[in-house]
């Protein structure tokens, strides 16, 4: 886990062309819990960046209770509660001057602009260009560069951040893991064994609620549980409520271990990924929690492109066979194989594991 108190030193900056100093600034931040793990390294880049300036976020209600880099307020923005244009009003009389649109919906520009802010720093498309101020083109054709990197490039008239000096973080303690680990792995709870609470388990997270098209075959994670387990690993799945039968199945090849799934909130989540020894997942807002809290990991891509949406962590193996019809972002394969998947060998992603965890062996 890294440590909770630092973010990178600041690059050098570039003087700003025609937008002034921040000195209050909201940000809207990602729908998806991958992209707003992305997205921390822009908020550390701009807690670092702005040291005088008040720092709201507006996030997805549900993940206001992230640590995620700020330093203002946490704004829950619930869709079926008010409208982006009526969230947007609301905001007005804050006193912002300026206003971050880091999703690429026509819906989160329009909060911006609704809201009165002056400066409204986003990228173009979806009709956006009249809402922003000023709207941003991209410097490379989409989905070239890292998510991290356009998100930073925002920042481009303040800040020339590299994503290697702010790669995505979650600024958590040792205490606030300790307060939120799940209670079936507490080192008190019946059966749960000391080593559960000391990271000798291996979490597996085999959904995926953008798509099939993005989750390894289920027999695959069987056969790897199997292999974890044989050599000595407790096997703990992670997942929503519609994964238990599914982590059931998993685990009914690498006995002892414990199904989670639909039992974790979001921050018991996050604390059973910092305290594992290693997760195995699909391209998923898990993967990218344990990619922002430098949990070693094995990340399995398929109608996904790593290039564009892969783990920043130098503890992550990424397996991906870049199939002349991936990646096609689809949700379902279109072809009805779903090969970029079922052709990743279990055997291959447990080597994959094993390397990375033979300095902690159980």
């Amino acid at each position: 886990m890294p440590a909770s108190s630092g973010v990178a030193p600041a690059p050098p900056v570039r003087a700003a062309a025609s937008l002034p100093e921040p000195e209050a600034l909201v940000v809207r931040t990602p729908n998806w819990l991958g992209d707003l793990m992305l997205s921390t390294a822009f908020l550390s880049a701009a807690v670092r960046r702005f040291p005088r300036a008040r720092i709201d976020l507006i996030v997805r209600k549900g993940f206001e209770t992230l640590p995620l880099p700020h330093r203002g307020e946490v704004l829950p923005y619930d869709r079926r509660a008010a409208g982006p244009g009526d969230f947007g009003r609301a905001l007005r009389g804050r006193g912002y001057t300026h206003f971050f649109v880091l999703p690429p919906s026509f819906s989160s520009a329009w909060m911006a602009f609704r809201s009165g802010v002056p400066h409204r720093i986003g990228y173009a498309g979806e009709a956006r260009s009249l809402l922003l101020r000023p709207a941003r083109r991209h410097r490379a054709r989409p989905r070239a560069i890292h998510l991290v990197a356009e998100y930073l490039e925002l920042l481009a008239p303040w800040l020339r951040a590299e994503p290697a000096a702010y790669p995505p973080s979650l600024p958590v303690s040792t205490e606030w893991v300790a307060a939120h680990l799940p209670p079936a792995l507490a080192p008190s709870a019946p059966g749960s064994a000391a080593a559960a609470a000391d990271g000798r388990y291996i979490v597996l997270a085999p959904g995926a609620e953008y798509g099939p098209a993005k989750q390894w075959p289920a027999e695959h994670y069987r056969r790897a549980a199997a292999a974890l387990r044989g050599a000595g690993w407790r096997i703990v799945v992670a997942g929503l409520a519609g994964d238990r039968p599914l982590g059931e199945a998993i685990l009914a090849a690498a006995p002892g271990g414990l199904n989670l799934c639909g039992e974790t909130a979001l921050p018991g989540l996050v604390a059973l990924l910092a305290r594992a020894a290693l997760l195995v997942s699909n391209d998923s807002g898990a993967m990218h929690i344990a990619a922002a809290l430098g949990t070693p990991q094995v990340a399995l891509f398929g109608s996904t492109n790593p290039v564009w949406t892969g783990p920043v962590n130098p503890q992550a193996r990424v397996v991906y066979r870049a199939l002349p019809c991936s990646p096609c972002y689809r949700r379902v394969c279109p072809l009805g194989h779903t090969d970029c998947l079922v052709g990743i060998a279990p055997e291959a992603v447990v080597q994959q594991a094993l390397a990375l965890l033979t300095p902690r062996s159980p």
